[in-house]
């Protein structure tokens, strides 16, 4: 008899938690059976078969993780989701809470970001958004690729409505072949997640009116002006004109936004949460037990990176320029490695630069190097590591999943860019040797960054003046040259590079033989019957 009270007692129970509540509706899980949605979901949303028994309970939401996807939508968020649920489903996770705040972003890298999160409803972990602000335009659209969304009630959701800025800076939007790819993904999110098929397509169809029917059985059904027809032919009692039954809820021109108590009330939002304590303690999660899976601190670094990578580009040639011109190997060196290292973990976050790219750049410094250091090879090897640094460099910013196709539009678009982003590189060194080498000749630095400041002519310009008087002339190496460094000449030091590349000891009487980027060039005076000292190459 205990037992078969029990058994009664229980289906009482199941029977209780099928029936619909009088309290503020909560949209239910996809994954589960319910019969408990509002009158604006259930319109709309397909049927749920029953669960197989696998599939988790609305209540069992196992081992969690909790991530953070703020601010705008770009490659980095791309790849930070990506990297972010792959790690959840190798953890074993069985539910993701994703923190969205964003007012939008790029509609190539929303889309990917959509699909993979939906794409979580077949074998993935349930995934859960929480939205305490804001979660517009591409925001929302991966919003509602996930299961359940909780929302503050302060908070707002929808305006999908996808712009380009033009040429002249107008904001324009997009033409219909844009936007129907993306009411064709809000229709994915109706079909597998259960959001109300109407107020999904109007957050991004601008030109239709939206619809409330009151349906011959008294529920009501928002219904899209293009699906207005169809619906009307189901149902031949319902006179359009009667603004008791047909309505507009909204008109052209003005996108879906929702509060998110509206979105709670439609049916757009599972329910309303104050923050992220008052949504654990909702969904009987334990704060000490959510994994973490927000940005690591090499993601963060790289977003912020991401932003000056082209002056960090042009700021690494630039020191290695000065570093090949300057004697010994210190200061130089050291901010050309931190430039060039802040350069390539920003576009490696942003998966843009990979192997090809950074043995393109390495070997076209090195052949730079070789020339100014060895002056073989005619200028050849100058020109040949130019040109492979420069194609290392813009194909850096170019995204690695886009083919080498000339005639793709999108191809050529990223190659604009990529070839903008290069010239600011080129255009931060060529600004960077004009102003450091005024620079250095002005103050009082160690010979080892500035030459000293007993040298008065390193300035291209009066050097250049000078140069058939100065060519021929003998002068005196005060330091040793290696192949930079300081030549007496005249009573004044003058900075000097040994031709070819020659190491020549101090305190040697050396010929000038030219004069190259503001400076001497200089080889060892042989004096006749004399044996000409050791140079090192």
């Amino acid at each position: 008899m205990r037992w078969l009270c029990l058994i009664c007692w229980f289906c009482c129970y199941a029977l209780s938690a099928q029936t619909p509540s009088d309290t503020q509706p909560e949209k239910a899980s996809s994954r589960a059976p319910s019969s408990s949605s509002s009158a604006a979901a259930s319109s709309n949303a397909p049927s749920n078969d029953a669960p197989s028994n696998d599939v988790k309970s609305p209540q069992d939401y196992g081992k969690v993780g909790y991530a953070s996807l703020t601010g705008p939508i770009d490659r980095l968020r791309h790849r930070y989701l990506v990297r972010m649920i792959n790690d959840a489903r190798a953890r074993k996770l069985d539910t993701v809470i994703v923190h969205i705040d964003t007012d939008g972003g790029e509609v190539s890298h929303a889309r990917e970001m959509f699909k993979k999160v939906i794409d979580q409803a077949r074998d993935g972990p349930r995934m859960i958004a929480f939205i305490d602000f804001r979660s517009i335009s591409a925001g929302a659209m991966i919003s509602y690729a996930h299961e359940e969304i909780y929302i503050s009630p302060s908070a707002s959701i929808g305006d999908i409505g996808v712009i380009f800025v033009g040429r002249d800076g107008e904001i324009k939007y997009a033409p219909e072949k844009i936007e129907t790819v993306i009411r064709s993904l809000l229709l994915q999110a109706a079909e597998l997640r259960g959001w109300d098929r109407a107020l999904l397509l109007k957050m991004t169809a601008r030109t239709q009116k939206l619809y409330r029917v009151n349906l011959p059985d008294g529920t009501g059904r928002y219904v899209i002006e293009d699906e207005l027809p169809e619906l009307l032919a189901q149902y031949p009692s319902i006179d359009p004109e009667n603004r008791s039954q047909v309505w507009v809820y909204r008109g052209e021109d003005r996108l879906l936004t929702m509060t998110g108590q509206e979105a709670v009330k439609l049916g757009m939002a599972t329910a309303l949460v104050d923050d992220l304590d008052a949504l654990y303690q909702k969904l009987g999660i334990e704060s000490a037990d959510v994994v973490d899976l927000q940005p690591h601190t090499a993601e963060l670094t790289a977003w912020h990176l991401a932003t000056v990578a082209p002056l960090l580009a042009g700021l690494a040639f630039l020191f290695i320029m000065f570093e090949l011109k300057t004697p010994g190997v210190g200061l130089w060196a050291l901010l050309a490695l931190i430039c060039g290292a802040g350069f390539l973990l920003s576009q490696y976050y942003l998966d843009m630069a990979e192997n090809i790219e950074v043995v393109l750049i390495l070997v076209g410094i090195l052949l730079l190097g070789a020339d100014a250091l060895l002056g073989i090879g005619g200028g050849m090897l100058a020109l040949a590591g130019a040109g492979m640094a420069f194609f290392g460099l813009l194909m850096s910013f170019v995204p690695n999943e886009l083919e080498f196709d000339l005639s793709d539009e999108q191809f050529q678009r990223a190659l604009g860019e990529a070839a903008l982003s290069s010239l600011i590189s080129i255009a931060v060194v060529a600004a960077g040797v004009v102003i450091l080498t005024t620079w250095m000749s002005r103050v009082r630095l160690s010979p080892q960054v500035a030459m000293t400041a007993a040298i008065d002519g390193t300035s291209a310009g009066p050097l250049e003046t000078d140069a058939q008087a100065l060519i021929g002339s003998i002068g005196t190496t005060r330091e040793l040259l290696k192949p930079s460094g300081i030549v007496d000449l005249n009573s004044r030091g003058q900075s000097a590079r040994a031709q070819h590349g020659a190491y020549i000891g101090a305190g040697l009487r050396v010929e000038v033989v030219g004069i190259e980027f503001g400076e001497l060039v200089v080889r060892e005076r042989i004096e006749p019957n004399a044996v000409p000292t050791a140079q090192h190459t």
